[in-house]
């Protein structure tokens, strides 16, 4: 997904229109390889601005992702606006203090790069299969959307329980 700006940069143009779509298989974001389940889809335009490169455009993907309670996979839609100017790296952070900054190398832009760069809270921090889903068992790990959970409760509290906190556990008995 790279795309050449050097007519930009010759100034023989104003702006680039861009609307296409890529395949991708992965994405890296917070050392997270995420796979794809659709390609990424951009448009919008780079144009030629007084202050530089300006980059203006809508991306959209679907993700997949765990479920955070059931562990079963989940395909996230991310949709999202990236607006900011294009910038080599060493720049004068007081010259865009106002605006998104965006590092390239200076010729090409490369939209896997600057999505990882951009991905800051567009991917949720949980992710569901389905509002009610039940989880996992604590005890034997049973997926209890699927299945009943098969250990026994009371032989699991003798097991798990510390036994210097034994006594709390008969507190509550008489209510």
């Amino acid at each position: 997904m790279i795309i050449s700006l050097d007519k930009l940069i010759r100034r023989e143009t104003d702006k680039i229109d861009l609307n296409f779509s890529q395949k991708i298989d992965t994405i890296n974001y917070c050392n997270n390889n995420y796979k794809l389940s659709s390609p990424i889809n951009i448009k919008g335009k780079v144009s030629n601005t007084n202050k530089g490169l300006y980059l203006d455009v809508d991306v959209d993907f679907t993700l997949i992702d765990n479920c955070s309670r059931c562990l079963d996979e989940v395909e996230v839609p991310i949709v999202y606006s990236i607006q900011g100017f294009l910038v080599k790296e060493g720049f004068d952070e007081d010259e865009f203090e106002d605006d998104d900054a965006i590092i390239f190398d200076g010729q090409d832009i490369d939209f896997v790069d600057i999505i990882e760069q951009t991905l800051d809270f567009k991917i949720p921090a949980s992710v569901l299969c389905k509002e009610d889903c039940k989880g996992l068992c604590q005890g034997c790990g049973a997926n209890l959307n699927i299945e009943a959970c098969s250990c026994n409760e009371s032989a699991n509290d003798e097991e798990i329980i510390d036994p210097r906190f034994a006594k709390l556990k008969d507190i509550f008995k008489n209510d």
